[in-house]
């Protein structure tokens, strides 16, 4: 019987040191994953040049596409031949593991969905529909996100920034007036997803409540809303309003963030 429990306890103890190594890894992938996208954001100098370090550099192909979705934002802003980074884009390394669709990477990474969204828009601005086209295929490479807001909110944002038909109001719309219940959604990010939907609405020129209107200036006080209201050409229309309570979508998306730090301790 003591060799046994010596045995059950010794196989613990194995799997508990792999799994600290494996966390720790994950957490030194993500630090340097954070660091671009602070100093994109802020428009630190040498951030374009971070980030392509961070994508050549990186092993894990789970963070080289994280980052590639990062280094696009850049190589449109700075009007660089971006084609080569949206090909090589894979988001099937993102939300799968072991090549099957899985809910943790989904929950870990929904940040992802952020930056495609920034992605899209500056796409549409400089009117670089292969881009715009292409992530559109891209994320829907990956189906079984489907059930997810911030799919069906990437989708709806898409089709808004074509002009087509339907323009996605729908999806927007109900997102706003809380009809995502149906959907599996990240609880730290919601607030920040119906703010990129009102702020998609308001340059489709759709009605919505005063609320919300309203609420657009305090995201174009925030650094992910001035980036995104500004490539939507609708910044000067919605001009930031200062408040105590500033930059809500930075601490909801720490939050989210600090979840995969969390990770570490487990």
């Amino acid at each position: 019987m003591d060799m046994l429990f010596f045995g059950v306890m010794l196989c613990l103890l194995v799997y508990i040191a792999y799994r600290n190594f494996d966390l720790i890894k994950r957490y030194r992938h993500n630090k340097e994953y954070i660091d671009c996208y602070k100093e994109m954001l802020s428009g630190a100098e040498g951030a374009y040049e971070h980030v392509c370090r961070y994508v050549e550099s990186e092993s894990s192909e789970e963070f080289k596409n994280k980052g590639r979705v990062l280094k696009l934002y850049q190589e449109m802003d700075k009007e660089l031949d971006s084609k080569q980074t949206l090909e090589d884009l894979d988001l099937k390394a993102v939300f799968c593991k072991n090549g099957k669709y899985s809910k943790q990477q989904v929950s870990i990474n929904a940040d992802v969905f952020v930056w495609l969204y920034l992605d899209m828009a500056k796409a549409r601005r400089l009117s670089k529909f292969d881009i715009l086209n292409g992530l559109d295929e891209k994320i829907r490479e990956v189906p079984e996100l489907e059930r997810r807001v911030e799919y069906q909110t990437a989708l709806a944002i898409y089709n808004a920034l074509c002009e087509k038909e339907d323009a996605g109001v729908g999806f927007l719309t109900s997102l706003l007036d809380g009809g995502f219940a149906t959907y599996e959604y990240d609880k730290n990010l919601i607030g920040l997803f119906k703010r990129f939907a009102s702020s998609t609405l308001a340059y489709s020129g759709e009605p919505m409540e005063d609320y919300y209107r309203n609420d657009l200036h305090s995201f174009a006080a925030t650094q992910i809303g001035s980036v995104y209201m500004k490539d939507l050409e609708i910044y000067d229309k919605y001009p930031p309003i200062e408040k105590k309570e500033e930059n809500q979508e930075t601490k909801t998306e720490e939050d989210a963030l600090a979840e995969n730090k969390e990770e570490t301790k487990e």
